[in-house]
This record gives C-alpha cells, sequence and structure tokens, in this order.
C-alpha cells in the first residue's frame, strides 16, 4: 500500500498462507474482504498479515480509502 493504492490489485494464494500488507504510506488503512472474512488495520508505516482460511476470490478495500481495491484469488 502507497499513494494510496492496494499493489498488486490482483493477487493469488493457498489456503492457509500468510498474507502480510505493508503500508508505506503516511496514514493508515485497512484490508477489509467484502465478504466478511478479515478485517486487518495497518498502521502507517507498518505490517499487518492474516492466515487464509478457506479458498474463494475475496475482493478487499481499504474502509479508509474506499477507493483502493485488490482481489485476492484463494486457491484449496
Amino acid at each position: 500500500m502507497e499513494n494510496l493504492v492496494i499493489s498488486p490489485a490482483a493477487a493469488a494464494a493457498k489456503v492457509g498462507d500468510i498474507i502480510e500488507w505493508i503500508n508505506k504510506d503516511i496514514f493508515a488503512h485497512t484490508a477489509t474482504a467484502r465478504s466478511g472474512d478479515w478485517d486487518v488495520t495497518i498502521a502507517a508505516k507498518k505490517t499487518a498479515a492474516t492466515v487464509l482460511k478457506k479458498a474463494g476470490t475475496v475482493e478487499y478495500y481499504c474502509r479508509f480509502h474506499p477507493n483502493m481495491k485488490a482481489t485476492l484469488t484463494i486457491a484449496p
């Protein structure tokens, strides 16, 4: 997360993988799954992580900056 953009905007992983978000901006962001699977807050200049628990395609965004969006495809 940098300059109000989530990069990459599309990524793939597997159930059990740990996803780490790196916030390079000077303000907080979230990684909020539209499915409700996770809602991670990432402080400014910090990192945060979550373990993927189920397969599927998950769209997520920043609750503070809704224009920041991405998609994660999770394989079993």
